[in-house]
């Protein structure tokens, strides 16, 4: 017996000090930190909630008031560890670097923990509730009310957090001078959830058990595998360092069920815990957004789901700045069409540069739409998007793409265990990576390849697929794939769309992309009936065929030259 505790503890001493020693590591491999002042109050919201924030100011201040930018989060505005805190060092969160280069150019920063997460009180029945958006309000005037601001107040953030940077834009506090959103979900249903009818189910039950473990204050799924050895937990509040009152409020916690609460939502009049889907999130207030204030800039990219096209909601004023990213939903560098970006795929000068621009008028003013072109593998900049015209190419017999009109005759029987893998653009506000590749050997395909381009061939925004599909059922789905192959080189998949069918003339309108191919390269249109790790299956049971005739178009957006 004493042998076998000897080598247990043994063991035990081994694997704490591997542990220890990959913390180092990791602690050495840190980029340098810029120092800074860091309080946790609590700021009390109109209803009595208290909010938990982290205020982090640099240190020193570069004037006895600094204009400052606010992050509002449901992913733990910072960290507990089992190290003790740094005094004068940023706090520790899942966000992106942007707040260590802000503290850096000399801004206060201010993380918040919505409503019903985090260290923050009350209740969270669903993303981006009226009471979560009051409460961005009622956070900016509390900001700019603080002695170390100077009356200058912006918003950022990226993925849930840039939408709640974008709806703080609703306010009508002349505090709020800019705001910048990245990655934003400005149509719910559309982006995640049910697009085209089709309901999402891999994104929403992982994110659905990622936030609620968050809640229960657990480490997530989606953190880095290091993590659950070094994270305990959401930081607590001042006055509260042993987080007496925080296991209180967490045990106390209704913690909402994501998936249950969107299991049946498919289309714009479906709830989505309790109110109509089409209420949540940013299209809900263009109205609202429309007469802000405030500079915005949007950033989008091609590993989301998000439109890459869009600088700016299609109601909402973009008066500077913004520009689509190839990134993910974290920023990092994404697979393109054409094989993965070297270097950093966000330059945080750029986010410094934003607000420079509108919170203190240092920097030089910039385009107002700036954008990727994949396949050219350049960066376009203008004050307005590029004219196009429609150009019609034909699906037909053969498995031809054709210009002009073609007949067509054919059949495609559902394979349900076909997929586009789990590193599709779905799934990157998981922090997944996104690598699509060639899906010439994909199964469950029925392709149509267009001869080698014979000039170069320049789209900008979203390209629609139009056709007369039969099925031999009610219920069906139909997916469509753009797919671009270089001269000697690889195959990628540019953009993508998903419709639900019942029959007769279907339009499916695929995600906007900027692409432009060389002579010789080639397109190809794929379509299937099912995606197994993403969506849900259509039907629930049974086989399903597909047949498909003319007219079957594909209409493209080409840039008028």
């Amino acid at each position: 017996m004493k042998r076998a505790l000897k080598i247990v503890g043994l063991v035990v001493g081994v694997l704490v000090a591997l542990v220890a020693i990959a913390v180092g590591v990791l602690i050495a491999l840190q980029p340098e930190r810029p120092p800074a002042r860091v309080s946790r109050p609590q700021v009390v919201m109109r209803d009595g909630v208290r909010l938990a924030v982290d205020v982090i100011l640099p240190e020193p201040m570069p004037a006895e008031r600094v204009p400052v930018v606010l992050f509002q989060t449901r992913y733990w505005r910072s960290f507990a560890t089992i190290f003790p805190d740094q005094p004068g060092v940023p706090p520790i969160g899942p966000r992106d670097a942007s707040v260590d280069a802000l503290v850096a150019a000399g801004y206060g920063v201010v993380v918040a923990d919505v409503r019903g997460t985090g260290a923050s009180g009350g209740t969270w029945p669903r993303p981006w509730s009226g009471d979560e958006v009051a409460d961005a309000s009622e956070l900016i005037a509390w900001i700019a009310a603080q002695p170390f601001c100077d009356g200058r107040v912006g918003a950022a953030g990226v993925s849930y957090e840039g939408t709640t940077a974008l709806l703080s834009a609703t306010t009508t506090n002349p505090a709020l001078r800019a705001v910048l959103a990245r990655e934003v979900e400005w149509d719910l249903l559309d982006e995640l959830l049910a697009p085209g009818g089709v309901r999402n189910t891999s994104f929403i039950a992982a994110w659905g058990e990622d936030v609620a473990s968050l809640d229960e204050n657990r480490v997530a799924a989606f953190f880095p595998a290091p993590a659950k050895y070094i994270v305990t937990g959401v930081h607590p509040v001042d006055g509260d360092e042993q987080g007496v009152a925080l296991a209180e409020l967490v045990e106390a916690r209704r913690v909402a069920d994501v998936a249950g609460a969107v299991v049946d939502v498919r289309g714009p009049a479906d709830l989505f815990a309790g109110v109509p889907v089409t209420e949540v999130g940013p299209s809900a207030h263009a109205d609202r957004l429309a007469q802000t204030r405030a500079a915005v800039g949007l950033w989008g990219g091609f590993g989301t789901p998000q439109p890459r096209t869009r600088s700016c909601g299609p109601r909402a004023r973009c008066p500077r700045g913004g520009g689509d990213r190839p990134v993910d939903a974290r920023g990092r560098r994404v697979r393109e069409p054409f094989g993965p970006r070297e270097g950093a795929a966000v330059d945080l000068g750029e986010v410094v540069a934003f607000f420079d621009r509108h919170l203190k008028g240092t920097a030089p003013p910039a385009p107002k739409r700036r954008y990727w072109v994949a396949g050219a593998e350049v960066w376009r900049e203008a004050d307005a998007w590029p004219a196009t015209r429609p150009t019609t190419y034909s699906l037909a017999s053969g498995g031809q793409l054709v210009r002009g009109e073609a007949p067509l005759d054919a059949r495609l029987d559902v394979d349900f265990a076909a997929t586009t893998g789990t590193t599709n653009r779905w799934v990157t506000g998981l922090l997944r990576p996104v690598d699509t590749g060639d899906r010439a050997e994909a199964r469950g395909l029925l392709s149509f390849d267009h001869a080698p381009l014979g000039e170069t061939l320049s789209v900008f925004g979203a390209p629609v697929l139009r056709c007369q599909v039969t099925a031999d059922g009610d219920d069906s789905a139909l997916f469509a794939y753009l797919e671009a192959r270089l001269a000697d080189g690889p195959t990628g998949l540019l953009t993508e769309g998903v419709v639900r069918l019942r029959g007769g003339a279907v339009e499916v309108r695929l995600r906007p992309i900027a692409f432009e191919l060389p002579p010789g390269a080639s397109l190809r249109v794929s379509l299937a009936g099912a995606d197994a790790d993403t969506f849900e299956r259509v039907p629930a049971e049974g086989p399903r065929s597909l047949a498909f005739s003319a007219p079957c178009t594909l209409e493209l957006p080409v840039v008028v030259q």
